[in-house]
């Protein structure tokens, strides 16, 4: 199948299921789910990042992804450092580089997505929409657009996640429009793991899709690559993948308040740091807040510390309980940041809270619940 013959029968997929996807999502019957921040090899050299890929124990992760009764998981496969947990010859060619240099030899996400399945948990992918970012040679391999002091190419001494408070001037590439030859590139690496993994992947969750990006979206339609042939290649393995598109954590953004950020979008990416806005003192719910016909209502927040980071909960047990029930019943869906080690191992005090969650959830729905005082981990 061509490129172009591949986009229009992907655009007309889209159209055709988006009104099934918003009233059928599976996303809605999930309850809530858990995303896992797997970046362990950050700062670690090539031999050091696969020794922390083998090390991850992906059986003992899908059993205690299986005690939280979640219904979903959202996996990093990587970000900004340009490294991934799984091969990719598209990326390594365009790199120039080894198997096992900027992708882990272990195709990490493959196994995990066959684990999941068989106890009956989605996977999503989390991506980036651009380049990496803190690495100015892999922006420019890529081909994305580089980043610029007063509309011109900023060169590689200058820090790529800088900002114009620190250089007068200066755009990141993510604060700027992507070009086709970018969109091809990174349409060829998401192509790829899309059509090895197939059906095991039920979504993709696109970071860094700013405004700049929603903006040039019907300029670019000119082009021969485009937003369209990216989503094209993404969707390529499984037609009816999920996708979500973040932009910021403000609802106006994340939850989509005021229209898509992508025309593709069928979930809201959801960034928040709590389940309230604090400016408006009002409950992030699907009624307070509502996303576009078409697009279902997801949130997204850390459970612990950050994003990635902490040992405990801060949420009380019966209020991660109130507020995902409150959602749902609303016709939304919630998923939890969840702390995790290279290794797979989710922080004790936090699987203990999200275990006990599936065990009031199920109590509940049994007409059998009590509530017991919180303990302090739990506060």
């Amino acid at each position: 199948m061509t490129l172009r013959a591949l986009v229009i029968l992907t655009c007309l997929l889209t159209a055709n299921a988006t009104r099934a996807i918003a009233e059928d999502s599976w996303l809605k019957t999930t309850g809530y789910g858990l995303m896992f921040h797997y970046e362990c090899f950050t700062n670690h050299d090539a031999a050091a990042f696969n020794a922390a890929v083998d090390s991850f124990d992906v059986e003992a992760f899908a059993d205690s992804v299986a005690e939280t009764g979640a219904g979903h998981v959202i996996f990093v496969i990587g970000q900004h450092w340009g490294k991934y947990c799984a091969p990719n010859r598209a990326y390594e060619k365009l790199l120039n580089a080894q198997p096992g240099e900027w992708t882990s030899r272990r195709d990490l996400v493959l196994e995990i997505a066959q684990a999941l399945k068989q106890r009956h948990v989605r996977l999503i992918i989390y991506m980036t929409a651009r380049a990496p970012m803190r690495h100015y040679h892999i922006i420019q391999a890529m081909g994305d657009t580089l980043p610029s002091i007063n509309g011109k190419p900023a060169g590689p001494k200058i820090n790529t996640m800088s900002h114009p408070r620190k250089v007068k001037g200066f755009l990141r590439s993510e604060n700027q429009a992507p070009n086709p030859v970018f969109l091809k590139h990174w349409g060829e690496v998401c192509g790829e793991w899309s059509r090895r993994y197939g059906k095991l992947v039920s979504g993709w969750w696109f970071d860094g899709y700013k405004t700049e990006m929603r903006d040039a979206y019907v300029d670019l339609q000119k082009e021969t690559f485009n937003i369209d042939t990216w989503i094209a290649q993404v969707r390529s393995g499984n037609p009816d993948a999920e996708l979500a598109f973040n932009a910021g954590a403000h609802p106006l953004l994340s939850l989509c308040t005021q229209g898509r950020i992508c025309p593709h979008q069928t979930f809201t990416s959801g960034e928040s740091h709590d389940f309230t806005f604090a400016r408006d003192n009002k409950a992030l719910t699907p009624q307070n807040y509502p996303a576009p016909a078409g697009v279902t209502w997801h949130l997204l927040l850390p459970v612990s510390k950050g994003w990635g980071a902490g040992t405990k909960s801060r949420f009380a047990v019966q209020t991660l309980r109130d507020r995902i029930d409150q959602i749902n019943a609303q016709g939304g869906a919630v998923t939890l940041d969840t702390p995790i080690s290279a290794d797979g191992t989710i922080p004790m005090q936090v699987l203990a809270t999200l275990s006990q969650l599936h065990r009031w959830r199920d109590q509940l729905q049994d007409g059998k619940v009590s509530f017991p005082t919180a303990s302090p981990q739990d506060r």
